[in-house]
């Protein structure tokens, strides 16, 4: 089938009812995700450049990133178009297109190329508000997403405003009427309910107060645009003055951009949208920043990004960035890919802030903006970068360049006498100007991923004012003797441990001890500390504001995952289990990660972690190559909930020590001394269990064990609660045997199981609460059974494996082998609605000829499948299969 129909998601003139969402929904799902090669997603707005639409499919069919015939600015549309067609010759491809306002984007740009190389099956899937452009398009399916009637979008403003059941049983007796009738005039729209269901979160549980919201001036108010959301508009006048400030000022980032969270608020403080009049004394600006970020995410305006850690970063809807583009049309303007900038400008002459996204800025445009305070560009081109500098207003408080092919950072950057943030992410600058100490009123420096740069200059140590450094990807490996005069730093971020080697034995690690104000910390190169008292004059343990910390060693594994030289000397060991155990954290600690160490043994504080970082929520330990044990009682940190292990050869078991503390309520210290001979002898039985603890673990979601070549047991009996939040569990590169009887019992909210190089491992049982399983390279795997809610498994080159049995719910499956002939007779007894299978090409053959082959025979009950024919990866694709069995459909190909 070629692409001659489109589907279409839509509603007329309904920004915020669902569309993208549903569309989303479809996109990720994991049948769909089975059923084509790539899946590629198109934000196509008003005005959109066609020659950048077709640069972003190329780029997507080649894994992110497209070289073209040149500069991005040379790429003609016939470069482009027969790019296109190499790209997805062959491949079954699903092409959603979001918010399409015009015919043209498809009929006269993608059809043709598309339908020239694409294989039969591909679809495309459009949203769209003007049915009229479904219908252009010959959508062949249209789908009106429906606006939320009665008792569901009460449910969804709900959801949104109340804490607990007590709080919903108030709710509903007392406002559920004025609610309602505040959902009505939300129109059903599902995003402005959820704005508004912010909004009332932030304020009393009153009628008074729900009252005026339902009576608000801005449901009545005139002379908007059509597309500005009223609900939207609402939320935002009941915003303090300085949370509006930082409202709009998130709408200068481009659609496809994520706003990392300490990006946002550190423009905000540029800005001055937090200063001394909005924090109170004792607070860092950082800190109220933070709390305006939370306010905002809390009141839906900003939406966290899938992924993301503790909603590190977000993203903007489209509906709620017009909106606030519309408040800041006169001061702050976004120039996106296929709008000319020079129009947008002249629509605003004194604009204040300015963001060029993925286009040719030639300087000239920045030549009259004399009241220019923010200027942001992100993956643009600039045509001359000198010129650049010389048009840049004096005025300029942010300079935030993204992506941008700049090389130099000139002298003339002095001139920017008011510059508050220099942002300069992998450019190719390879030198910072001394100059840049007489920008006196700097607060932020990144150099994030410029690989060429190898200095600080000595003058950084004039900028008395600067909170953020951020050199983290650069060649930097020392810092200026007298870097701790720089005393109002809060985030320092790729910080070079290195020593002098002279008298006075100087370390770079003595300089951060006077840098009490510091809220993130990342170390890098510890195994230059020439000794831990050295280590010990960072004083890590007082910063009374130190939340995330990152500490490095240079990691010791090549590639292949051995040494990279021989053995590591004991003199060497000895001294990093000096330098980290005199590098305690605080205990108001959050996020910690640990890289690269490879001493014999942990420090104290390790030992002492449930006790003394009871806010802990991530920990990471990578590299961690000598250790032959985890610390102990990691299990009674209260409020962990994501832990990664990674590359820990030395670990052979992982005891009841990892859930349990070495003591016991109501015991003498005696007895506590017992229990800890028995923890550190792994023979505590589960009678020992503290009274009163309840689960181990209680807060974890995500736990992940990897490169533990030495790992052969796990011990957690059914006895030991634990783990009841867990959702994903990784396990990958261990000599493992079994998995352990307390995770089946108690990890009741687990979902994903993913195995991989287990290299013992025989079965995968009774696991009742999980929904998708990935086996990868499991020689000894022989059975999964008793999992009733299995829905997905991908099995690839597991050559025992010989029984799936009481997997009820399971409907697709993956199968890859490039070793075996045949296929296993487990999937003609599975009841598979999909399968993808890769195989040798002789076994394709096989099952490519039918009725005529046992191979066929195993399979043939399956609905849909796909079957790809390879020597090896790296060859790529040998031949294509697919096959539908009811509507009949056929088709295979041998390359």
């Amino acid at each position: 089938m070629s692409f001659r129909r489109a589907d279409s998601l839509h509603r007329e003139g309904a920004g915020g009812i669902g569309k993208t969402t549903l569309a989303r929904m479809v996109f990720n799902d994991g049948k769909v995700e089975q059923s084509f090669d790539e899946r590629i997603w198109l934000s196509i707005n008003k005005g959109v450049d066609h020659l950048s639409v077709l640069r972003n499919v190329v780029a997507a069919l080649h894994g992110g990133s497209y070289g073209g015939g040149g500069s991005a600015a040379s790429d003609s549309r016939a470069l482009l178009e027969c790019a296109l067609k190499q790209a997805a010759r062959r491949k079954k491809l699903l092409v959603v297109m979001d918010d399409v306002w015009s015919e043209d984007v498809w009929s006269g740009l993608l059809r043709a190329p598309l339908a020239d190389a694409a294989a039969p099956g591909s679809r495309v899937l459009v949203t769209t508000r003007n049915e009229v452009v479904a219908r252009k398009m010959n959508a062949r399916h249209l789908h009106r997403v429906g606006k939320l009637e009665g008792d569901d979008a009460w449910v969804l403003l709900k959801k949104q405003v109340v804490s607990d059941e007590i709080d919903e049983v108030e709710v509903d007796g007392l406002l559920k009427d004025v609610g309602m009738m505040i959902v009505e005039k939300c129109q059903g729209l599902p995003l402005a309910i959820k704005v508004l269901g912010g909004h009332l979160f932030h304020i009393r549980k009153t009628r008074d107060a729900w009252e005026h919201v339902r009576d608000h001036f801005a449901w009545s108010i005139s002379g908007i645009d059509d597309d500005i959301n009223k609900a939207v508009y609402l939320s935002y006048a009941d915003l303090p003055p300085d949370l509006k400030q930082c409202f709009v000022y998130c709408s200068l980032f481009p659609t496809n951009e994520p706003i990392r969270r300490e990006d946002i608020v550190n423009l905000w403080i540029s800005e001055e949208y937090v200063n001394n009049k909005t924090t109170a004394s004792s607070e860092l600006f950082e800190d109220v920043g933070l709390k305006h970020y939370r306010e905002l995410v809390s009141r839906n305006l900003l939406e966290p990004k899938k992924g993301a850690y503790g909603q590190s970063a977000c993203t903007m809807h489209d509906v709620i960035r017009s909106f606030a583009q519309y408040i800041t049309k006169h001061e702050g303007v976004l120039v996106g890919e296929g709008q000319d900038a020079n129009i947008a400008l002249a629509a605003a002459p004194k604009i204040r802030r300015l963001s060029i996204s993925n286009k040719v800025v030639e300087p000239g445009i920045l030549r009259k903006q004399v009241s220019l305070r923010t200027l942001m560009l992100f993956g643009s081109t600039v045509v001359n970068s000198k010129e650049l500098w010389s048009n840049l207003s004096s005025c300029l408080r942010v300079l935030y360049l993204d992506n941008v092919n700049l090389d130099e950072l000139p002298d003339s950057i002095s001139h920017l006498k008011h510059l508050r943030r220099l942002s300069l992410r992998a450019t190719s600058i390879s030198t910072i100007p001394e100059v840049i100490g007489d920008l006196q009123f700097l607060q932020g420096i990144e150099f994030v991923m410029c690989s060429n740069i190898s200095r600080l200059p000595d003058s950084i140590l004039k900028l008395r004012k600067l909170r953020l450094l951020h050199i983290r990807g650069t060649k930097i490996s020392s810092v200026p003797r007298g870097f701790g005069k720089l005393r109002d730093l809060v985030i320092m971020a790729g910080f070079p441990t290195h020593s002098d080697d002279g008298a006075e034995g100087w370390c770079s690690l003595e300089e951060l001890g006077p840098l009490t104000k510091l809220r993130f910390l990342d170390i890098i190169g510890l195994e230059k500390a020439p000794s831990g008292s050295v280590a010990a004059r960072a004083k890590l343990c007082n910063k009374e504001h130190l939340e995330e910390l990152n500490m490095r060693f240079a990691s010791q594994l090549g590639d292949n995952g051995e040494l990279k030289r021989g053995n590591i000397s004991r003199e060497e060991q000895d001294r990093a289990e000096q330098v980290l155990g005199n590098l305690c954290p605080p205990t108001c600690i959050e996020e910690l990660v640990i890289k690269g160490y490879y001493g014999l043994g942990l420090p104290q504080w390790a030992w002492m972690m449930p006790a003394l970082f009871r806010g802990l929520r991530r920990l990471v330990l990578e590299g961690y190559l000598c250790c032959d044990e985890l610390p102990y009682g990691l299990g009674q940190l209260p409020f962990l909930d994501y832990l990664w292990v990674d590359q820990a050869p030395a670990i052979q078991c992982i005891g009841h020590g990892f859930v349990l503390t070495p003591s016991i309520d109501g015991q003498d210290n005696a007895a506590a001394g017992v229990v800890t001979d028995l923890i550190m002898s792994r023979q505590l039985p589960a009678s020992l269990i503290s009274r009163g603890t309840g689960f181990a673990f209680p807060k974890l979601t995500a736990l992940g064990f990897e490169g533990m070549s030495g790992w052969t047991e796990w011990d957690w009996e059914q006895q030991i609660p634990a783990m009841p939040a867990l959702e994903g569990l990784t396990i990958d590169g261990c000599k493992l045997h079994r998995l352990p009887p307390g995770l089946s019992r108690h990890a009741t909210q687990l979902t994903l199981l993913d195995l991989r190089n287990v290299l013992n491992l025989v079965t995968v049982e009774s696991f009742p609460s999980l929904t998708e399983l990935k086996l990868w390279d499991n020689p000894m795997l022989e059975s999964v059974s008793s999992c009733p809610r299995l829905h997905k498994i991908t099995i690839c080159s597991c050559p025992m494996l010989k029984l799936l049995e009481n997997l009820p719910s399971l409907r697709t499956a993956a199968w890859m082998d490039l070793c075996t002939e045949t296929l296993p007779t487990y999937l003609q007894e599975a009841e598979l609605s999909k399968l993808n299978v890769h195989c040798r090409p002789s076994l394709f053959k096989l099952i490519s000829l039918q009725y005529d082959t046992p191979e066929w025979g195993k399979v043939q009950h399956v609905q849909r499948m796909k079957v790809f024919a390879m020597e090896a990866p790296e060859d790529g694709l040998k031949g294509y299969m697919d096959y539908t069995k009811e509507p009949y459909s056929f088709y295979a190909h041998l390359f």
